[in-house]
């Protein structure tokens, strides 16, 4: 081919670029600025729309306000909006607590943990799929965001003579063993009545890194070992892993989770493969990782993680011990 041929192509290209820019649909950004209320009425005239900002002016957004708007796949809202806040391109009242708008044209965002309810019309066009895995979500969060007096079952509770054990009869009386006086200790330390069971599971667990310290034995337990495990670990403040996770176990089924210890194999530093154990709490319908060990060795990142996320992968359990009172 010559050099004029190529010079003609290279025109058609050109042409062809140019062509497909000017049909290319460019996206539509408005800024909800300089006004105060937002309803269906608001962006009624541009129903292409696909990014909103909202003002720190805007006070009142109706249910409607979004309904219709099947391009719209961002909301961001003003840092000094004192009603409203966004995460993840979506809507949400100020606190976090109640989706309000997840734009129909998205396709997957992180919804805090703080999310327990979601609105009318919230979820309006976002495709069938992602509707539901997004209310089963939002479900398993508000069961897992109650606060202590809300939370079915035995568990540890704040008085103002301290924490006790809530019974099964809805009784509070004294903890009534050593492994419960340690743990309503921990508690009593850690956390506030004003807390969320999922705020309390959060602090328990830093407050349990940072008071203990790890300890190495070569032992592997056998037999009904978590209650002792965990006792020694929280009387004396040192332990190996397992410690750390009958100690973690009991916190968290103190708070009326469901918990577990795992044992099995992670990957070592030095190479090859290690003993490990692990506590698995479950949030909603799912169980998660919390390695209060591996926390405190390194200093960040396995607070709620799964099989998938968890850094020093692969993660390979082998046993189980479900931990009760």
């Amino acid at each position: 081919m010559g050099l004029k041929e190529i010079s003609f192509y290279k025109r058609i290209l050109v042409t062809v670029l140019i062509l497909m820019e000017v049909f290319i649909a460019l996206p539509v950004k408005v800024r909800a600025s300089g006004v105060t209320s937002i309803d269906s009425a608001t962006f009624r005239e541009t129903p292409d729309i696909t990014t909103i900002h909202i003002g720190s002016d805007v006070t009142e957004i109706s249910p409607n306000a979004f309904r219709g708007l099947m391009a719209l796949r961002s909301i961001t809202v003003s840092e000094s909006n004192p009603f409203y806040s966004s995460y993840c391109n979506c809507l949400y009242n100020k606190e976090k607590t109640e989706l309000l708008c997840f734009p129909a044209a998205l396709t997957g965002a992180y919804i805090p943990e703080t999310v327990t309810s979601i609105g009318k019309n919230a979820l309006y066009g976002v495709a069938d799929s992602l509707r539901t895995e997004i209310r089963h979500l939002v479900e398993a969060q508000a069961q897992s965001n109650l606060m202590e007096w809300q939370v079915p079952g035995e568990h540890f509770i704040h008085t103002p003579y301290g924490v006790k054990w809530k019974d099964a009869a809805g009784n509070t009386v004294e903890p009534d063993t050593d492994l419960k006086k340690l743990i309503a200790s921990v508690l009593e330390t850690s956390t506030t009545e004003s807390m969320s069971q999922r705020q309390q599971l959060e602090y328990a667990f830093n407050y349990l890194v940072d008071s203990v310290s790890y300890e190495r034995k070569m032992d592997v337990p056998i037999g009904n070992w978590t209650g002792s495990y965990a006792t020694d670990m929280l009387l004396n403040g040192k332990g190996n892993c397992y410690g750390y996770a009958a100690a973690f176990a009991y916190i968290a089924k103190g708070l009326g989770f469901d918990s577990r210890v795992c044992s099995g194999m992670v990957q070592s530093s030095l190479g090859g493969k290690t003993p490990h154990a692990w506590t698995e709490v479950k949030l909603g319908d799912k169980w998660y990782i919390f390695d209060s060990e591996m926390q405190d060795a390194k200093g960040e990142g396995y607070y709620k993680q799964t099989y998938d996320s968890y850094p020093a992968k692969p993660l390979e359990k082998q046993l189980t011990w479900t931990v009760y009172y």
